[in-house]
């Protein structure tokens, strides 16, 4: 514990330099992670030699330069892009494993949600696990409510989907093991009405989760269901609009933070209530955007698995690397296209429940390729599957057996749904994105 003080200190530190030795620190970082991938990964050295690259070349070429790499490429490459001595049968044996936290040898292994397509597998070492945790200290510090001693062992309430190998789940499990934190963790695919007596004589110091399930928090405690009193309220994996941080900060009367990360890159940056805005932290990430304003990232801090100039999905909203703040990082106004809409439906006595649309990660269909939600009455929805042209003969009927699972674990079973096979999903006209969910029943508003 004693380390991860120290590290988390030696961050905060930076939080006092000024921008122009924030820059130089990370293009540092950048060209050392950069050479060693080269010399550590039989993928980047025949990536790069492909495009003409040469060892000589790492230290003065211009960053933009260096080919980019995406989801796609990682999912092809793999074991290749990988610098330590991991088979696949490794990587198999590990997944079989039901524990929250799944480990390979002396890594982690985490993966995307599988929100657009299957999950991707990205590998963390221990050191940059530590590093993601020590930056808690860093991100804790601010608002009005300091943390204390008296505040220790710390009280943790998370509040998500709950997941083996999910990034979010695999931190906050590491951390509480790691430092003795007290904890519960709420499921967001339990029963919404199990949620009280999970929590009622808990006294979380920091509750976390996903905005939308927060607010679900906030709403019970307003009504007097639940008497908690976080100094901090942590929130991630979805957009956290100005209302609702007000909402959040004005009920629990605590610091909110923004914890922007992915599983790609664990912590990316954050925002607060006591700022406008969001900060890319550059001593963490070496942080781009292309013409699109998608955000390019090479994570600085795990050398396990190196992502150099990964371009993301997300896009980003006044993208500074410039701009004169309370923080001396790269700037956004805000992240956009990230929001995936929670589906809420009469449940079996006449109550409301919901669906988060990442309940669907733990569906495990070969031959489902990509998935959509549309919501079309307060007791039905529509999800529609494209599939990929080797797809097994039954795969409606495991997706329907599994459904059947979650709906029932979530007391939805009078919920019918059908399930469509469409050559393509529908495309957001705005974004040009494929949205995850899409409520009907808004419209008919």
């Amino acid at each position: 514990m004693i380390k991860m003080f120290l590290k988390g200190f030696e961050l905060l530190s930076h939080n006092k330099w000024n921008r122009e030795r924030v820059l130089k620190y990370s293009e540092r970082k950048m060209r050392e992670i950069v050479k060693y991938a080269y010399n550590s990964s039989r993928f980047y050295k025949e990536f790069y030699t492909e495009h003409g690259i040469k060892e000589k070349d790492l230290d003065v070429i211009p960053i933009e330069e260096l080919p980019m790499i995406d989801k796609d490429l990682v999912k092809n490459n793999f074991l290749e892009i990988i610098t330590g001595n991991i088979s696949m049968k490794d990587i198999e044996n590990a997944i079989k494993s039901d524990e929250l936290m799944v480990k390979v040898g002396k890594y982690i292994l985490v993966h995307t949600s599988g929100s657009t397509g299957k999950p991707c597998n990205f590998l963390y070492d221990e050191e940059g696990i530590d590093t993601i945790e020590a930056n808690m200290v860093r991100i804790s510090v601010g608002g009005k409510n300091s943390i204390e001693l008296k505040d220790f062992p710390i009280k943790v309430l998370y509040i998500a989907a709950v997941g083996s190998g999910y990034a979010a789940t695999t931190l906050a499990m590491s951390g509480i093991k790691k430092y003795k934190a007290k904890s519960i963790v709420v499921d967001i695919k339990e029963p919404i009405d199990t949620w009280k007596g999970k929590i009622e004589s808990f006294k979380p110091v920091y509750v976390a989760g996903y905005p939308s399930c927060v607010k679900i928090l906030a709403d019970m405690k307003e009504k007097g269901e639940i008497d908690i009193k976080p100094k901090k309220v942590i929130t991630g994996g979805e957009p956290l609009n100005k209302e609702v941080k007000e909402y959040l900060a004005s009920v629990f009367d605590a610091d909110i933070i923004d914890y922007y990360g992915c599983t790609e890159s664990i912590f990316l940056g954050m925002g607060s209530s006591w700022y406008e805005g969001m900060y890319l932290m550059d001593d963490m990430n070496y942080v781009e955007v292309d013409e699109l304003g998608r955000l390019i990232i090479t994570p600085l801090y795990n050398k396990a698995f190196p992502l150099i100039r990964y371009r993301l999905k997300d896009v980003v909203e006044g993208f500074d690397k410039f701009h004169k703040g309370v923080l001396p990082y790269t700037y956004i106004k805000r992240v956009v296209g990230r929001e995936e809409e929670m589906m809420w439906f009469k449940n079996e006595k006449g109550g409301s429940d919901f669906l988060h649309p990442l309940f669907i990660d733990d569906l495990d269909v070969q031959g489902l390729k990509e998935y959509q939600f549309v919501k079309t009455s307060e007791e039905s929805f529509v999800l529609n599957c494209v599939k990929f042209d080797d797809y097994s003969s039954d795969i409606e009927k495991q997706i329907r057996r599994q459904i059947d699972e979650f709906l029932m674990k979530k007391r939805l079973r009078n919920v019918r749904y059908e399930i469509r096979f469409v050559k393509e999903l529908q495309i957001d006209k705005k974004t040009g994105k494929a949205k995850m969910v899409i409520d009907y029943t808004k419209d008919r508003r």
